[in-house]
C-alpha cells in the first residue's frame, strides 16, 4: 500500500477542516440563526405590545372623561324634547299649553305618533312676512273687516303651505339618499277658541320652543247663536273671540 505523501495529507486535512466548517455552518448556525431571527422578530412584537397597552392603559382617564363629558352633553340636547309619549300624553301637553294661553281646544285629533324624519323648514322671505303683518297693520281704528282678515288668513296660510311642501320635497329627498335623521314624532291637529293676541302669544311660545313647532294655522271669524239665528263677529286684536285650526308636530326623544 502506497503511502500518502505528505501534500496529500496536508490536502486532507484543509478538506476535512472545511467540510466540518461546512457542515457545523449547515447545520448548527443557520438554524440558530433562523431561530434567533423569530425570537427577535417576536420580541419586537411583544415591546410592540407592550407599548400600545401601556398606552391604552394611560388614556383610559381622558377616554372616560371624553366618555362622561359625551354623555353629560347628550343629555343636555335631549333635555328640552319630550320623552316618547302615548297618544294621551300628546292629548295632555298640547291641551294644557293652550289653556296656559287661554285658548279653549274644542277638537283634538292626532294625526301621526310614530318615527319619523325631522323636516327642515324655513324662514319666511321678506314678501311673506308683510302679507303675515297685513291683519294686524289695519288695526288704527277699534274694528276691521271680515273680509281683511280673511284674506290675510288665507295669505298665511297659503304661505305655511308653501313652506311645508318645500321641506316636505326636502324631506322626501333626504329620506331617499339615507341622510334623513329620524326621531319619534306627534302630529296633531286642534280647533281652538280664543282671542288672536293670546293665539299670537301661543306662536311666539311655540316658536322659542326646540321640542314643537307649528307647522300650518287658519283663524276664522267664530260663528254664535243669539235668540235662533247666527251672527259672525268681527275679530278683533283687542278682543272678540275668533275659531283657530292649528297643527302641531311635536318632537320626541328616548331617555
Amino acid at each position: 500500500m502506497k503511502k500518502l505523501t505528505q501534500r496529500e495529507k496536508l490536502l486532507i486535512y484543509i478538506l476535512g477542516c472545511f467540510l466540518i466548517g461546512f457542515f457545523s455552518l449547515y447545520f448548527v448556525m443557520l438554524p440558530s440563526y433562523s431561530s434567533y431571527q423569530v425570537v427577535r422578530d417576536q420580541a419586537t412584537e411583544a415591546r410592540f405590545t407592550q407599548e400600545s397597552m401601556v398606552m391604552a392603559i394611560d388614556s383610559i382617564p381622558s377616554t372616560m372623561q371624553a366618555r362622561d363629558d359625551a354623555t353629560t352633553n347628550l343629555a343636555s340636547l335631549k333635555g328640552p324634547f319630550q320623552p316618547k309619549l302615548t297618544n294621551e300624553g300628546l292629548d295632555k301637553l298640547l291641551t294644557q299649553l293652550c289653556l296656559d294661553y287661554s285658548l279653549s281646544p274644542k277638537v283634538l285629533a292626532i294625526e301621526s305618533n310614530a318615527l319619523a324624519g325631522v323636516e327642515t323648514f324655513t324662514a319666511y322671505i321678506p314678501d311673506q312676512q308683510a302679507s303675515a303683518s297685513v291683519g294686524t297693520e289695519s288695526t288704527t281704528t277699534d274694528s276691521i273687516s271680515t273680509e281683511d282678515i280673511t284674506a290675510a288668513a288665507k295669505e298665511v296660510v297659503n304661505s305655511s303651505k308653501e313652506t311645508t311642501e318645500t321641506t316636505s320635497s326636502e324631506s322626501t329627498d333626504s329620506e331617499a339618499s339615507g341622510d334623513g335623521a329620524e326621531t319619534w314624532t306627534g302630529v296633531v291637529s286642534m280647533e281652538l277658541a280664543g282671542t288672536q293676541t293670546n293665539f299670537y302669544r301661543l306662536l311666539d311660545a311655540v316658536a322659542a320652543r326646540p321640542d314643537m313647532v307649528i307647522t300650518a294655522f287658519a283663524i276664522a271669524p267664530e260663528a254664535t247663536t243669539t235668540a235662533g239665528t247666527t251672527a259672525t263677529t268681527v275679530p278683533q286684536l283687542n278682543g272678540g273671540n275668533i275659531s283657530i285650526s292649528v297643527t302641531f308636530t311635536v318632537y320626541m326623544m328616548e331617555k
